[in-house]
């Protein structure tokens, strides 16, 4: 079959909108508008929302009855199973050949972006294609902002790039073989609200699969009410470690394998794994100063806080620049704020490393993550 036939097959199957939700009724609504305003039409809208305790499930099935739109279903679970076992509830409702993993405050930028996205399964390799975060929201105040960037969700990219290899899907809006997501089992249920998406990704490259991330796939994430001050996102950075301390030990040296292949993979792999190595050697030098009253590995210990808050400087001012056209500030502003996100990197740090050693603890024990 030529690659313009195998277009055409692909551009004409059913695909799966699969919307996951938990108190999600400040952005739900418009996640759902991006999806029923696509030029691709062949969709079926799975909406599961996971015992909220908001009026999330109301607004979807009041949005529902003054539509009246064939293919679009509200389920809602009884009690709270997580994010993994959501997911795999749909995948069991849905139909269609492709699975577009879409969560509650994630609107799809471009009226194409289904179509976009199909084309790239006229290429039998890949199994998974991921959107582009780049885009910041309208209004987003500075600690949106700050993990954001710290955790390479905004970043610039080149005018030219298109698309590239990435290790893993976001998590947030992928497009999915379904067959390939049976064949391995759906989402690991041990990881209830976070890794999931790791554990699928890297056992579909296991099998040969290729990720690829699409540049011309913009997604905007409107932040809700579980990111939208410090403590919270300093929670979900704990979440975040706690799920890593499950995955690592699953996937060990797996997890680097090919992370060279794009930028992106590199810069987000490398900043997760540095971020356990620099507080396990900032703590060690602390606590052997302080046993051997040595002032010499005391300054050691602050010559590596240091260093590491200066390399958080550096990243960080280096992207506010890139993206400062997006961000409609100066680059002496930028300067500044890097000086701040740069704090906040050091603590977030050890709250990862924090929830990246109970994570090894409850999968040691076999504890659900």
């Amino acid at each position: 079959m030529t690659a313009k036939a195998n277009r055409e097959l692909v551009l004409r199957e059913l695909v799966s909108v699969i919307m996951p939700t938990f108190n999600g009724e400040k952005t739900v609504l418009d996640s759902i508008e991006s999806v029923l305003n696509q030029t691709y039409k062949s969709i079926e809208l799975i909406i599961i929302d996971d015992a909220s305790r908001d009026n999330t499930f109301e607004s979807i099935t009041e949005h529902k009855r003054k539509n009246d739109i064939a293919r679009y279903r509200a389920i809602k679970h009884d009690m709270n199973i997580g994010l993994a076992a959501t997911l795999n509830h749909g995948i069991k409702e849905c139909h269609g050949k492709y699975v577009i993993i879409l969560h509650q405050d994630c609107v799809l930028a471009d009226r194409n972006w289904i179509v976009n996205a199909l084309e790239y399964f006229a290429n039998s390799n890949v199994a998974v294609v991921t959107g582009y975060y780049g885009i910041p929201p309208e209004k987003l105040g500075f600690t949106a902002k700050a993990f954001g960037i710290f955790r390479r969700q905004y970043h610039a990219v080149s005018s030219v790039q298109v698309d590239e290899e990435v290790t893993f899907s976001e998590g947030k809006c992928d497009v999915y073989r379904k067959d390939v997501l049976e064949s391995i089992g759906g989402f690991l249920e041990r990881f209830r609200i976070a890794g999931e998406d790791l554990v699928v990704s890297y056992k579909i490259r296991q099998q040969g699969f290729l990720i690829l991330k699409s540049y011309k796939l913009p997604v905007v994430q409107k932040f809700g009410p579980a990111a939208d001050n410090l403590a919270k996102n300093l929670r979900k950075e704990f979440v975040f470690g706690k799920a890593m301390g499950g995955v690592f030990p699953m996937f060990k040296t797996f997890l680097f394998r090919k992370i060279g292949v794009s930028r992106y993979s590199r810069n987000r792999s490398l900043q997760r794994a540095t971020q356990p190595l620099f507080v396990l050697t900032f703590t060690l030098l602390l606590l052997l100063s302080m046993v051997f009253l040595n002032i010499l590995i005391l300054w050691l210990s602050v010559i590596v806080l240091v260093i590491r808050y200066f390399f958080y400087v550096v990243t960080i001012w280096n992207e506010l620049l890139l993206m400062a056209d997006v961000f409609h500030k100066s680059r002496s502003f930028a300067f500044l704020e890097s000086l701040l996100v740069a704090a906040l990197g050091l603590i977030v740090d050890f709250v990862y490393t924090l929830g990246f050693s109970y994570g090894l603890v409850l999968y040691t024990i076999g504890a659900r993550l």
